[in-house]
């Protein structure tokens, strides 16, 4: 305890008032997703406005020279430029002024890990687990009674709200913020149980959400993790990833009613809804009859059409409702217009064509190269959690949330800066 209090007085020694507005933004972070994007905006934007301001008035730019800030730089001309070329240029221009308060966002977070990694590790990740264990507490109680502790009501079957209400992004949510947790639970708890238990509890909570991407996703980066960390013996790995698919098979063969969630909803919208894709020529016969396939389909026409530039960021939306994309091989191309493709390499060839789909490539496999490097030579398990999100973000086929929407971006730019803060210069 001595040493704790000893740590947070040269914390707090060490820590301008800026900077401590920072740091207690950073620890309510995960509550502005629950409050809805506004919340999110501001947060960010104040971040990233509160540190440019410690920057300028310190004369601290050596905060900045670093590869990963040049990098995300390139990034942002590649923006700039798509925005020369937007058909709505309106659409376009909030989304790339918000990167840039993005960049310092993004250092503000690197800066707290150098100059505060005891305070974010020991006090704001304690914070992140309390906030991260109501929503699954809430969660678990919405699968049996059918709504949550709010009373708010999933309007799809199969499908659990939380506290998202009518966004049904939870699963995303706690795909963001689970791996994180467990790296910290394995840093600081002397019993590894504990680990596989949160990881077990993690996969089960993602199923029973209903988001089948994001579980698929969870899934993934989760067992990566555990198998990597984990310094139980193998048999003991083996025997928890054994478990995992006979518990999951046991609840889709189960045929049970709850509260207002109809009878075997989940093999329903797991087994029922995706059995095609297994069959020969399954998966482009599955999206010749869903809606992901119409996104899909649009995006590749509106990239063929605007080959070098695209249409320009968030014009998708506009884009995708002309008569000229229809498709009637598609059964369900009347419903092409959405907010965006729904996967993210779709969106990024539709809306900033080959010129900004390459600068994304060059800027994201760059930033994982750095980033990697440094895992391997000091092995930090929270860089590793962010590594594992942002790989798994940019995975392809599987669909996806908009990379430019607030939720989904914010959720993205969080644990690369998790990824990016643990850069050695």
């Amino acid at each position: 305890k001595k040493l704790m209090f000893s740590k947070i007085k040269k914390v707090s020694k060490n820590t301008n008032l800026t900077q401590k507005i920072i740091l207690i933004l950073f620890a309510a972070f995960p509550i502005s997703f629950i409050l809805g994007n506004l919340i999110i905006n501001v947060f960010i934007l104040s971040i990233g406005l509160l540190f440019a301001f410690y920057v300028i008035k310190n004369k601290k730019y050596e905060e900045l020279d670093h590869k990963i800030f040049y990098l995300l730089c390139f990034f942002l001309i590649s923006l700039l430029i798509n925005l020369i070329f937007s058909n709505n240029i309106e659409l376009s221009s909030p989304r790339v002024l918000k990167f840039i308060f993005i960049i310092f966002f993004i250092f503000a977070f690197k800066n707290l890990i150098k100059i505060n990694s005891y305070y974010f590790e020991n006090i704001i990740l304690k914070i992140w687990l309390l906030v991260l264990f109501v929503v699954i507490v809430d969660l678990i109680y919405e699968s049996y009674t059918g709504y949550n502790s709010l009373g708010f009501i999933s309007y799809m079957p199969g499908r659990l709200a939380g506290f998202f209400k009518d966004e049904l992004v939870v699963g995303g949510y706690l795909s963001a913020f689970s791996l994180i947790i467990l790296a910290f639970i394995h840093n600081n708890l002397k019993n590894k149980n504990f680990s596989i238990l949160f990881f077990l509890l993690v996969i089960f909570i993602s199923f029973i959400i209903g988001e089948r991407s994001n579980f698929i996703k969870t899934v993934i980066i989760l067992t990566i993790f555990f198998s990597a960390v984990s310094n139980l013996n193998i048999k003991i790995k083996i025997l928890t990833l054994i478990f995992i698919p006979i518990a999951l098979l046991t609840i889709l063969t189960s045929d049970i009613c709850k509260g207002n969630k109809p009878c075997n909803s989940y093999n329903i919208r797991f087994i029922g809804q995706t059995s095609e894709i297994f069959k020969k020529d399954g998966i482009k016969k599955y999206l010749k009859k869903s809606t992901y396939g119409a996104h899909y389909n649009t995006a590749k026409e509106i990239f063929k059409d605007n080959l070098i530039f695209g249409v320009g960021i968030k014009n998708f939306r506009v884009e995708s409702s002309k008569k000229k994309y229809e498709n009637k091989d598609y059964e369900l191309t009347e419903l092409r217009w959405g907010t965006h493709p729904h996967q993210i390499h779709y969106e990024l060839l539709s809306e900033t064509g080959l010129v900004g789909y390459v600068s994304f490539l060059i800027f994201l496999m760059s930033s994982v190269y750095l980033a990697i490097i440094n895992y391997l030579k000091y092995r930090n398990f929270y860089q590793l959690s962010g590594i594992l999100f942002v790989l798994i973000s940019a995975l392809p086929l599987l669909p996806s949330g908009s990379f430019f929407s607030t939720f989904s971006s914010s959720l993205f730019w969080m644990n690369y800066a998790l990824m990016v803060g643990y850069i050695k210069r």
